[in-house]
């Protein structure tokens, strides 16, 4: 290997990260992974490790900037510590693009297939074994980048996110070895590789136009007009009882404004109300009030807790209270947030303090439900649940017509973080083919329709609302192939990367 291969490793990991927020150069990703393979080329397995790392850590250090923010403000670690720990999860994450660049060498070097055919599906099976692998933290999958390219995400609704990945990685594959039959003296019209990824791009394209033009209005739907709350409470002032009162005027009085000309619904974000709603007789029956006046339904965050004799669980939950100032129902929170919300292996990381304040370590809810509404069954995603497509697509299969992210984005800054965040959830909708509605403590709050566009969005650290009419589909409505099957698309290609992968190791060379 020489400089420029690293250089090539390197730049495939900068030209795909600048493809996703707040960059947003989309089309980027299309090529970005074009480098890469050129530094692949002709090299043994272990140069190919190497230069998967290289690229995987430059991807990860721009998408993950971000990471000390938190840690150093909130978690009180000295800045060296933050960027340590951004590098390790950078050299963690990165293990993968590794795994890529290795399994795309093995398979091409000892069976000759062609990359056209096992990088997309290598790079799936990878993509949905870091969404699962140590709790999961599938941020920054490939497909993401095109959250505003509309008409190419409407495939979602068959493959899940993977499918829109599978087919970036695939027309790389493509671009690469057109120029590379170019560079050799061949006629690259005659290559196989060209007409598969231009076949792959144009179905999802038809299908995406298809997908956009047929989608009308289900008989049943509702239409539902919604506010968001944007209270933009500084998280130093979060969970101190002396703003308490300051921070529950700020919602109820925002609350009013974007009730004005009636309103079904208004949502505040996560842990809004900064105390245990359930038994609180302060500013409890302010809130009640405040739904009684409005005659609307209001869905925010609160800590919650349960007894078990001596025991004491807390969670990271959602109310929905009713004009009739009734709590309605609650969701607890299923998937927490390692380090932010409990510390996993907490024995062995004993010198470790999670950054969430004021409260002990959270409990996992013991249930999928929905909090229900007249005509609308509202599916609620507490903070970064929403990143995970088969915990949203399990919510949906509950009977929720309307998605619900409640979040504190508040922990990461003027960063790309929030915008990163919000991404995510054009791809849960398309999937599920529901819309979704988010409300963030400081920003970004949206409304997202059916199919992923985000019709009306918040800046970041603003304090505002925001107001909609919303279709819902029907509660009888039938549901999307994705919703029904799940990640099948993508569970058929770890299957197939497992047979070649078998096949290459035991083939006698």
């Amino acid at each position: 290997m020489n400089k420029k291969d690293y250089a090539l490793a390197a730049l495939s990991g900068i030209l795909t990260a600048l493809a996703f927020p707040m960059f947003d150069l989309e089309i980027l990703a299309w090529i970005g992974l074009v480098p890469l393979f050129f530094s692949l080329k002709d090299k043994n397995h272990l140069q190919s490790i190497y230069l998967g790392l290289i690229s995987g850590i430059a991807f990860y250090i721009i998408l993950l900037y971000w990471i000390p923010v938190p840690i150093i403000t909130y978690g009180k670690l000295p800045v060296p510590v933050g960027i340590f720990l951004l590098l390790l999860l950078a050299s963690y994450l990165s293990l993968y693009t590794a795994t890529f660049a290795f399994m795309t060498s093995l398979f091409r070097m000892r069976l000759g297939l062609p990359l056209v055919l096992t990088a997309p599906v290598i790079w799936v099976s990878l993509e949905l074994l870091v969404t699962y692998l140590l709790t999961g933290f599938p941020w920054g999958l490939l497909g993401y980048s095109q959250y505003l390219n509309i008409t190419v995400i409407q495939i979602a609704d068959i493959t899940g996110v993977y499918g829109i990945s599978f087919a970036i990685v695939m027309v790389n594959a493509g671009i690469y070895r057109v120029i590379e039959r170019y560079s050799e003296g061949l006629s690259f019209w005659r290559g196989r590789s060209i007409w598969a990824a231009t076949f792959i791009l144009l179905l999802i394209t038809g299908y995406g136009y298809w997908r956009l033009s047929s989608q009308l209005p289900t008989p049943d739907s509702q239409l539902i007009r919604v506010g968001i709350v944007q209270g933009n409470i500084d998280q130093d002032q979060k969970w101190d009882r002396e703003y308490q009162t300051g921070t529950i005027d700020t919602y109820i009085e925002l609350t009013k404004k974007v009730s004005e000309g009636g309103v079904d619904l208004v949502v505040w974000p996560e842990t809004a109300v900064p105390f245990y709603f359930q038994n609180d007789e302060t500013y409890k029956p302010l809130i009640l009030k405040t739904a009684r006046g409005i005659n609307s339904h209001i869905l925010f965050g609160s800590p919650a807790y349960s007894r078990d004799m001596e025991e004491v669980r807390y969670y990271n939950s959602a109310f929905l209270i009713s004009p009739g100032m009734e709590v309605v129902d609650r969701y607890d929170k299923l998937h927490l947030v390692p380090f932010g919300e409990y510390v996993p292996l907490k024995k062995l990381l004993f010198f470790v303090d999670k950054m969430a304040e004021g409260i002990g370590d959270f409990s996992t809810g013991d249930r999928v439900n929905t909090l229900d509404m007249p005509g609308t069954k509202i599916g609620t995603l507490i903070c970064y649940e929403g990143v995970f497509p088969n915990l949203t697509r399990k919510v949906v299969r509950e009977g929720a017509t309307l998605l619900v992210n409640i979040t504190n984005d508040a922990w990461f800054g003027n960063t790309s973080a929030p915008y990163q965040h919000l991404s995510m959830y054009s791809l849960r909708a398309v999937e599920n083919r529901v819309p979704v509605i988010r409300a963030a403590n400081t920003g970004v709050s949206a409304f997202i329709d059916a199919r992923g566009t985000i019709i009306s969005r918040t800046g970041i650290f603003e304090n505002g609302y925001l107001k909609n009419r919303i279709e819902t589909p029907g509660i009888d409505s039938p549901a999307t192939f994705y919703t029904r099957f799940g990640d099948l698309f993508a569970y058929l290609c770890a299957l197939t990367t497992s047979l070649i992968f078998a096949n290459a190791v035991f083939r006698r060379r």
